[in-house]
Formats: structure tokens, sequence, C-alpha cells
């Protein structure tokens, strides 16, 4: 029953506004609407969703954030493929880390099995301490197998494991006065 317990627990953040917390997990998704709108990142989306949690730092003075990624299918396939071939000193999972984190991998921060990571960071001072954030980003692949953001979210974390979303950048779409998504 607990891990029904937490899946109750998890807010979602879809976007549509800026910022969001206190929140002890955050499953972030891209609006079906969204999806719909922009098919080269319908059919070549990575992930359907990203879920955050607080999770135990290295340093006890400092945070971590663990990601649990929601794979689409074949694409992390074709990421690890085109990150195998082109890059001699960046190994599959240091790239798929960077794609979906913005952050610099080290040798133990992502699952073998690409399921899950985390991310070291500083704990936020405040609610609105976006001095030192982690992002939740959603990517598609191109046509050689590398990825180019699509919208992600900037996020903190409190000592005592609340999050917050600071800031959400949309690489090209914009949403407009009344919710809508418009190009941008």
């Amino acid at each position: 029953m607990e891990a029904a317990e937490e899946v109750e627990s998890s807010d979602v953040f879809d976007f549509t506004e800026t910022s969001m917390g206190p929140a002890e997990t955050i499953e972030f998704r891209v609006p079906d609407d969204l999806v719909e709108m922009d098919q080269e990142y319908a059919e070549n989306r990575v992930v359907d969703s990203i879920t955050v949690s607080a999770t135990e730092a290295e340093d006890p003075s400092e945070c971590a954030v663990r990601y649990e990624f929601g794979y689409t299918g074949e694409d992390l396939d074709r990421l690890t493929e085109f990150a195998e071939n082109h890059y001699e000193t960046r190994p599959p999972r240091e790239a798929a880390f960077n794609a979906f984190t913005g952050e610099a991998p080290n040798d133990t921060d992502m699952e073998d099995d690409f399921s899950s990571a985390v991310v070291q960071l500083k704990c936020a001072l405040s609610p609105s301490d976006d001095s030192d954030t982690a992002e939740a980003r959603f990517v598609r692949t191109n046509d050689k197998g590398g990825t180019t953001h699509f919208i992600l979210a900037e996020f903190s974390v409190m000592s005592d494991g609340e999050l917050f979303v600071h800031r959400i950048e949309a690489r090209s779409w914009r949403l407009d006065g009344n919710g809508n998504w418009v190009k941008g």
C-alpha cells in the first residue's frame, strides 16, 4: 500500500504554470495538447514523464534529487546508439544523463538501465531560493540520434526534501494569457 500512497502524493507539473511548490515528489509531463501540436516532438520524444524527489546526498550538508524516467520506447535506443557512435569520451549513460538533467555526470549518477539518476546540489535556503537548481529536460532525438531540448523546468530542493519549481523554458512554444500554447 505504500507505493500507492507515494503515487497519490506525487504532484503533476504540466508546464501550464511557471512555478510550483512545496511538493515531496513532482511528476513532470508535457501537456497532451502541446505534444499534439508539435508533430516533430511527438514522433521523436524520448520520455513521457520525469519524476523527481529528494534523496540522501553524498555530503550530509547538501541535498540530492532522484530522477525516475518514464521512457516512450525506441528513442532511448536511438539516443544511446548516437552516443556510442559519436562520443568517444562520453559513454551513452553520460549522454542520456546530460540530455535529461543538464548536468555533467560522474560514473555513479545514472543507473545502468537508464531508469533513474541522482543529482547532487546545494540545498535551497528558502522556497524562493533559485541560486542552485536542477533541471527536468524533455528532449527529442534528431535525424542523427542526438537530442534537442523541447521544454524544461528548473527546480530546487530544501534540506527537508521540499521541492519548488522556479522557471520553465520552452524552445518554440509559449503560453498566452488564456493558457493556450502558441508558437513563440
